[in-house]
């Protein structure tokens, strides 16, 4: 994939923040108990999903700010993705037509609670994914391509900056899928 880089930093942003209002709305009304309640038995809650999310976007947003200490600000005008990148992204996204091919086991030390403390859990989501959103927007001063982040497997294995982005916004994309799921399911 390659495009001028500002198409790719505004189209992340928007992805970013549609999905966030697709979580408001899908959460708007529900009471403590429906965001507990799991979808089935060893399946996650709408609460469990969103400290899910919270959890894995605090590691790349900690490796973004990281890396935007340790690369001078220089934007390139396109960006091209590498395939380590295409690869990542294809396996966490879901498809164009919305489906989720794939069947993926959570990292241990992504797991959520049980039980969690409503407010926040929530307050932690729209914190840690509005913070993403703002380093997106901040990506305007460095290089998509040169800029190297650590994913959650360590630091032996990282993406390009845009890629990155694309990797969350896919692993953000896929959950909202499964929130509206666990809600069909539970309310």
């Amino acid at each position: 994939m390659k495009l001028k880089a500002t198409t790719h930093i505004q189209n992340s942003i928007k992805q970013c923040e549609t999905a966030l209002t697709e979580v408001e709305q899908l959460i708007a009304g529900l009471d403590n108990d429906t965001l507990n309640t799991q979808e089935a038995a060893g399946k996650w809650s709408i609460l469990q999903c969103l400290k899910h999310l919270s959890i894995a976007n605090k590691i790349y947003v900690e490796n973004i700010k990281k890396a935007y200490q340790k690369y001078p600000q220089q934007p390139d005008e396109t960006f091209s993705s590498h395939w380590k990148g295409d690869y990542f992204t294809k396996m966490i996204s879901p498809k164009e037509n919305g489906v989720v091919k794939n069947n993926m086991k959570t990292m241990k030390s992504m797991n959520p609670e049980e039980a969690l403390p409503v407010q926040e859990t929530i307050d932690e989501f729209f914190s840690t994914h509005r913070e993403l959103a703002d380093l997106i927007k901040k990506s305007e001063n460095y290089s998509l391509n040169k800029v190297k982040v650590p994913t959650a497997l360590g630091p032996l294995v990282k993406l390009r900056l845009g890629d990155a982005f694309r990797f969350l916004l896919g692993h953000l994309d896929r959950h909202v899928l499964q929130l509206k799921r666990i809600k069909k399911a539970v309310a």
